[in-house]
């Protein structure tokens, strides 16, 4: 099996590299998506092992992940692990997404902070649940299957679920999240949550909540026009 783990990064020069050295412990390749950073995170993510893949300007997050799926497609790999270049995410609990695709027969794995096993390090911002809760009933309108974590980004896809959402997102920014979601209960997918460790860093995100959340929910409501529509 061959496994990859896709980092998307931007102005991401220091904290790219701890994920990349710490990351290639559990896999067989470490690509980095550069999306149009302005400091040195493709220099110094080549210096650290990870393949480099650069965008000239900033194109969002949903552009960086559908870049590393269809590159880890061209590299024929049989499992993708994203992750975020922040910290946000540790790099050691990537065999807990990897063993329900390699043992179970799953096909797409969600981390969630939110589960019973979930352990946190840090304080979470206070604003910060606002985002999740509007995105949670956005998205849970539109899905059959409630999911408890759903903005979370560390995930793993199976050759399939790679080939599902292989151009297929339509949002921009961090709205790939959801679509992932939504592209996989309606194709089927077969998806299971694993508790991961919630880590907030000081200087971490700096992603609006309230703009998150909203601007998801409208790229989820256009969804639920389209399927009526159907």
């Amino acid at each position: 099996m061959k496994t990859i783990a896709g980092i998307p990064a931007y102005n991401k020069q220091y904290p790219v590299c701890g994920v990349i050295h710490a990351a290639e412990e559990y896999v067989n390749e470490v690509i980095v998506v550069d999306d149009g950073s302005t400091d040195n995170t493709s220099k110094l993510a080549k210096r650290a092992g990870a393949v480099v893949l650069r965008h000239e300007t900033n194109k969002g997050k949903t552009a960086a992940v559908q870049t590393l799926i269809n590159e880890a497609i061209r590299r024929d790999a049989d499992v993708l692990i994203l992750l975020d270049s922040d910290g946000q995410h540790d790099p050691d609990e990537i065999p807990v997404l990897l063993k329900p695709i390699l043992e179970d027969g799953y096909e797409f794995v969600l981390g969630s902070r939110k589960l019973k096993q979930s352990k946190q390090k840090g304080k979470r911002p206070f604003i910060r649940p606002i985002g999740q809760f509007v995105l949670k009933v956005g998205l849970g309108t539109l899905t059959r299957k409630r999911h408890s974590d759903q903005e979370c980004g560390f995930r793993a896809l199976s050759r399939r679920a790679m080939e599902v959402m292989n151009f297929k997102f339509r949002g921009k920014g961090f709205s790939v999240d959801a679509e992932m979601i939504y592209l996989a209960e309606k194709h089927g997918l077969k998806t299971i949550e694993v508790p991961i460790t919630e880590i907030y860093v000081e200087n971490g995100s700096t992603l609006n909540p309230w703009r998150h959340g909203f601007g998801n929910l409208g790229t989820i409501i256009s969804w639920i026009s389209e399927n009526e529509n159907l």
